[in-house]
């Protein structure tokens, strides 16, 4: 880590369907930026929406009832040199966060309002990727407004059936960690798929289903603030997709580094993955995740602006397989935030 000491706080938690994840990943972030000789605050939002702040305090954890956010905000504001983002999905990873700590002129880590907001909705991200020329599964969006009349429901998979085949790949387009994702395999199933998935998002995002080899390439920034791309990273899930178990659950997936394909392939994912991060305007660190089909095309799926830091995400993964310390990582990120002007 740098051999100065910095004062960091560590924003997790938040109302969202990656809660635990955040809990998780935060708890890694803080026992390691504590070993290497930081001040630290806990700064937990509980599932309500509440600001728990515990100086050197273990992720997670509250403080009587809390206070709100403009009370947390006013707490932060000159004690500390840096927040450290370990949300996950849409709170704190769709810019409203950043948009927050920015009006009150405090440093963070990962993308930007704009860059976040942008990758959290994969219908924007596939608009973004298509605008310069990044290769994309057939899809099509559906508002669930549209699909509340008698009969919409099973007309909706009709048509998805006849224009994308099947399997469907069915998406609410701003879940993370696979929450929201089906894969229906008859027209049966996708009907039950869009009604269930319609209940908690205005929109639904359906797509063509792409076989392949699941990979996934991280982009890190250097200290001289190039772009680094790092090793791809093959899953190979227990289940029948990269699902919220097979990412987090011990044996749920198989991640194998250096992913198991041509360098060619390799070549082609790793400048994908940085041709999505400065399509979408990212900062210091993002994660790509595509398919490699059979014919050695690729096809790009997501970006993920502040990537998952638990012992069983990629983006350590992928680190470690060039020399970088999950310290070392941590480093990178936090002086590209340094760096980073607003």
């Amino acid at each position: 880590m740098s051999s100065s000491r910095l004062r960091i706080a560590v924003l997790h938690g938040g109302p969202s369907s990656e809660h635990d994840i955040s809990v998780w990943s935060s708890r890694g972030v803080l026992q390691t930026l504590r070993e290497s000789g930081h001040e630290t605050l806990a700064v937990f939002v509980d599932r309500g929406g509440r600001w728990h702040l515990t100086p050197e305090g273990d992720s997670g954890q509250t403080v009587g009832e809390g206070v709100d956010f403009l009370n947390a905000i006013a707490q932060l504001r000159g004690n500390i040199d840096l927040c450290f983002l370990g949300f996950h999905g849409n709170f704190g990873e769709d810019g409203k966060v950043q948009a927050l700590l920015e009006l009150a002129g405090l440093r963070y880590t990962g993308s930007g309002v704009m860059a976040s907001a942008l990758a959290i909705d994969k219908t924007t991200t596939r608009r973004v990727y298509r605008g310069v020329g990044l290769p994309i599964a057939s899809a099509t969006e559906l508002h669930t407004a549209d699909l509340r009349a008698p009969g919409a429901v099973a007309l909706a998979a009709k048509a998805l059936v006849t224009e994308l085949g099947l399997p469907v790949v069915v998406k609410v387009p701003t879940g993370g960690s696979s929450v929201g994702v089906e894969i229906p395999r008859t027209e049966e199933d996708l009907i039950a798929s869009l009604e269930r998935l319609s209940k908690d998002s205005p929109t639904l995002l359906c797509e063509q289903f792409i076989s392949g080899v699941e990979i996934t390439a991280a982009v890190l920034e250097r200290d001289d603030g190039t772009l680094e791309a790092l090793p791809i990273v093959e899953i190979v899930p227990k289940s029948a997709f990269f699902d919220y178990e097979a990412k987090y659950q011990t044996g749920g997936s198989e991640e194998i580094v250096p992913a198991r394909i041509s360098a060619e392939a390799t070549a082609q994912a790793q400048r994908n993955g940085i041709a999505a991060h400065k399509a979408l305007g990212c900062a210091g660190y993002s994660r790509t995740d595509q398919i490699l089909r059979p014919d050695g095309s690729l096809v790009l799926l997501e970006t993920n602006t502040l990537p998952g830091l638990t012992p069983a995400s990629l983006l350590p993964k992928g680190a470690a397989a060039v020399g970088l310390t999950y310290a070392a990582l941590l480093h990178r990120v936090i002086a590209a935030a340094q760096r980073t002007e607003r």
